[in-house]
């Protein structure tokens, strides 16, 4: 008789236990919802100025280097990987990194006076990636003829432990 007492108190107590355990789970992955939606909102609402400032620099430096002709300083703005790729402007072919790098030596190695201008320039960043949108009009000489255009511009940015890296470039030149 006791020990069925027992067995009932140890069962209650184990179905506490169970029931404590369970509330727990739910408490916690109630929390963690909260927490990604909250994540997720500041991701989609916060503009991240300083990264904003940080990613307007390197578009800067795009611009320096494409118009002294630093290859090495434009080629060490591409995230050197698999997952890169460029759509245009000179060729239609989807591009890896190698190919990119390839195209804009080929073609700022051949070209002289090159100027770029950036015109209204967007940044939105979303945590460590980054999306830019621009009209460049640009301008150069190429055996003795000038030449002279404006496109469409989108690069998208990952924050990596080296600074922002291009991860994806599409340009389009305007018809003319």
């Amino acid at each position: 008789m006791k020990l069925d007492k027992s067995f009932k108190y140890f069962l209650y107590a184990l179905a506490l236990v169970v029931i404590g355990i369970l509330l727990h789970m739910q408490v916690n992955n109630w929390n963690e919802s909260r927490k990604a939606a909250l994540q997720e909102y500041v991701i989609y609402n916060e503009t991240f100025p300083e990264s904003q400032t940080e990613i307007k620099e390197v578009i800067n430096g795009i611009v320096r280097d494409a118009q002294t002709a630093n290859l090495e300083g434009l080629t060490s703005l591409h995230l050197q990987s698999d997952k890169f790729t460029k759509f245009g402007p000179r060729r239609f072919e989807r591009q890896d990194v190698n190919q990119t790098n390839e195209s804009e030596s080929a073609h700022f190695g051949s070209v002289e006076n090159f100027k770029m201008e950036v015109k209204d320039l967007k940044i939105d960043v979303f945590g460590n990636m980054g999306i830019a949108t621009y009209y460049p009009h640009v301008s150069s000489e190429k055996g003795g003829k000038q030449n002279a255009g404006s496109a469409r511009q989108t690069l998208v940015f990952l924050k990596t432990s080296d600074g922002w890296k291009i991860v994806h470039e599409h340009g389009t030149m305007r018809p003319e």
